[in-house]
């Protein structure tokens, strides 16, 4: 079973790590919307992987990812309407994030079981890295957690953390510990890492 490195899911999900990690509850919000596309759309192409032709998987993969963030954006406009305003084009950008390209296209190997099982296991750690990324940005950056303010951290805020910038010296922080605790092994050779540049991919 192929596995995808820890580190390789989290630069292929860098953009809405960091639109999402800047309170809990965005973090919350586009962990949800990531499971549900993820796994929706391994569901959807691991039905239909013996009657696409193997020049339509891509186009296949990249319209069932597209169609399946759009229903996440709505979904999380319904339950949380303040929501999408607050994660801005990120959420939309689900439609043609990488890391959800790969797992969806994984579904025309893997048998439906492999498929749900690695989808689920990326996007349990999606959450936690977010969420994690999320407590130490509003705690630290805003002296709040859940958007409930701390009166005894106001004094120590470093306001650069709510901020982009700061949120990727964080990211590569906890990037480099997550790199510590999980060696990189053997790359992988899958479509959506060749186009992040992440290795090369092999024809056949």
């Amino acid at each position: 079973m192929k596995k995808i490195h820890p580190v390789t899911v989290l630069f292929l999900a860098a953009a809405p790590i960091l639109a999402a990690s800047s309170s809990l509850i965005g973090a919350l919000c586009m962990s949800l919307a990531v499971l549900l596309v993820m796994l929706c759309s391994m569901l959807l192409l691991a039905a239909l992987r013996k009657i696409v032709p193997a020049e339509a998987k891509l186009p296949a993969v990249l319209l069932t990812v597209a169609g399946f963030a759009s229903m996440a954006q709505m979904l999380v406009s319904a339950l949380v309407p303040a929501m999408p305003s607050a994660l801005g084009v990120y959420l939309a950008m689900l439609a043609a994030d990488l890391l959800l390209a790969s797992y969806a296209g994984q579904a025309f190997d893997r048998g439906l079981k492999e498929s749900v099982v690695g989808a689920a296991a990326a996007a349990a750690f999606f959450l936690v890295f977010t969420v994690l990324l999320a407590i130490l940005r509003e705690l630290f950056g805003a002296a709040s957690f859940a958007g409930h303010e701390i009166e005894a951290l106001k004094a120590i805020r470093i306001p650069l953390l709510q901020q982009s910038a700061g949120g990727l010296i964080l990211f590569a922080v906890l990037l480099a510990v997550v790199n510590a605790i999980f060696p990189a092994e053997k790359a992988e050779d899958d479509l959506a890492l060749a186009a992040a540049g992440l290795t090369e991919h092999k024809e056949g």
